[in-house]
């Protein structure tokens, strides 16, 4: 299978993915339907799973992110494991007005940051979808701080830190 084919179908099944994750954005958000929901805390990361059907298959892990002032929320993170692929999957959802082309870059404690590009822009904010090989997900598992850099509607490059503290046992609660 070429690369372009396979980020293709991986680019594909991760916006599947989305479809779930999107009414986990509206749900935090006050909207109707999280009685539907059952959420467990894990330090600064949530679980977020249906009260019906099968617990773990729709589960999701999911962390809001205040912007650099602290004030307010800017990013939505959200982990789960669609069944289309034998692998994590990422989402950042950012606020529109960011800058598309730069893409996203994520940093595992202060390691080499690695480059996503952006999807789609919808209503709810700019997606970044990406599936998460094993080497970066274990750095997760054994980090204590992620950062994600952007660039804003003004050129200005934005960092916003993302916590890993409960990041591996949420992971063990939605993990197939």
């Amino acid at each position: 299978m070429t690369n372009v084919f396979r980020f293709s179908t991986v680019a594909l099944v991760v916006a599947m993915f989305m479809g779930q994750a999107a009414p986990a954005l509206a749900q935090s958000n006050g909207s109707n339907g999280a009685d539907d929901v059952k959420i467990t805390h894990y330090n600064d990361w949530e679980v977020r799973c249906p009260k019906s059907g099968p617990a773990q298959d729709d589960c999701e892990m999911t962390q809001l992110i205040n912007g650099p002032d602290g004030n307010k929320p800017i990013m939505r993170v959200v982990m789960g494991y669609p069944p289309q692929i034998d692998t994590a999957a990422m989402i950042f959802i950012l606020p529109l007005g960011t800058r598309l082309a730069p893409g996203v870059q994520l940093s595992i404690d202060g390691d080499q940051p690695r480059r996503f590009p952006f999807q789609i822009c919808l209503e709810q904010g700019c997606r970044a979808d990406f599936p998460i090989e094993n080497d970066l997900l274990a750095k997760m598992k054994r980090g204590t701080k992620a950062n994600v850099t952007i660039v804003g509607p003004k050129g200005d490059q934005i960092d916003l830190a993302i916590s890993l503290s409960g990041f591996t046992d949420a992971n063990s609660a939605i993990a197939k």
